[in-house]
């Protein structure tokens, strides 16, 4: 993926040249002309690096960079001032304002190139540390209960599995690993008296759990190398039927990514230990699945090639359980659909 630059600047033969040099240099470059346009351009871009030029009318350079700071997708997008100052105190006016660098005039493009590649490299080592911690977070989710202790891990073994039999690309898998091991994080915001309690929900917890989807997302939106992975986060709890949650998708508007992860998730989360219930065999599994695709909540033809999978993998010897109930729990309850 190439790296994104925004270039706000106001429109003229040097912005034109920095534009040009930049992209010649395998960078792909948008321009922003005016402070409204760059405050909405920056969140949805995500941009590696912002440089924004004190040239634009009407608006204070220092004001558009703390503005563009304050947007909680812009916080490890890194804003560099360009100002023709020697005014001391502007440095550091430019580092209360959240910018990353301060440059004066640039002696050349080149010397320009020599900066925004440290700072890209800079970049890429920190956002590489923030996710490892997103990681680590999540893993310290997962234990807090000592039955869903690897599950990510587990599922997301299951889910490459099944994206390499469906014939996902390379960057698709690892994007799918990535989701599986990040897809519950939202659940950080879920207190142990819900995410550990063995008896129903009500509505109340319900409503509570049923939030984690989109706390998720926004944990993982700030940074970009996450971006492929909001959608799956997001809808991994939406049903082909449309009666799922955060946002009643249905059928193909819910990303493919997001019903193989929902499959293996669910799946893992039936053979394993739970709160609520004993651990099943992979074959009574495999027929909840298929029920649960027959009621119309999940993928049909995913269910039938996960459960190919499984068969050539898995033998039927029998799990200690104490009885069969489903994912979603006593008479289809739906707590199941927080716990996966």
């Amino acid at each position: 993926m190439r790296p994104t630059i925004l270039l706000v600047d106001v429109a003229s033969s040097d912005r034109a040249n920095w534009k040009s040099f930049l992209q010649n240099q395998g960078y792909e470059v948008f321009t922003a002309e005016d402070g409204d346009t760059a405050l909405r351009q920056c969140p949805l871009l995500q941009p590696d690096l912002v440089l924004l030029h004190d040239t634009l009318r009407e608006i204070d350079a220092f004001g558009l960079c703390r503005g563009l700071k304050e947007n909680p997708l812009n916080q490890l997008v890194p804003v560099v001032l360009i100002k023709p100052s020697s005014d001391p105190a502007d440095i550091s006016r430019g580092r209360d304002a959240g910018a990353a660098d301060f440059w004066g005039t640039c002696n050349s493009l080149t010397e320009g190139l020599s900066r925004v590649q440290s700072l890209l490299r800079l970049k890429n080592h920190i956002d590489g540390q923030a996710q490892s911690v997103l990681l680590s977070l999540a893993r310290s989710i997962e234990a807090r209960n000592c039955l869903t202790e690897a599950h990510s891990e587990r599922m997301a073994e299951y889910a490459v599995q099944f994206g390499e039999r469906l014939g996902l690309q390379e960057q698709e898998l690892r994007d799918l690993r990535i989701a599986c091991l990040l897809h519950d994080i939202g659940k950080v915001a879920v207190p142990d008296s819900i995410l550990l309690k063995p008896g129903p929900l009500d509505a109340e917890e319900m409503e509570i759990v049923q939030q984690h989807p989109v706390i998720g997302e926004n944990i993982c939106a700030p940074l970009k190398s996450l971006h492929h992975i909001l959608p799956v986060v997001r809808h991994h709890h939406e049903r082909m039927d449309g009666s799922g949650y955060p946002d009643g998708l249905c059928g193909e508007q819910i990303p493919v990514q997001a019903r193989v992860l929902q499959i293996a998730d669910i799946y893992d989360a039936l053979i394993t230990d739970r709160p609520y219930r004993m651990a099943l065999s992979s074959g009574e599994a495999l027929e909840i699945l298929h029920s649960e695709a027959m009621r119309g909540w999940l993928d049909a033809s995913l269910v039938r090639e996960f459960s190919c999978i499984r068969q050539s993998r898995e033998s039927y010897a029998g799990r200690g359980r104490s009885m069969l109930v489903s994912y979603y729990g006593v008479s289809h309850s739906p707590r199941n659909v927080a716990f996966s």
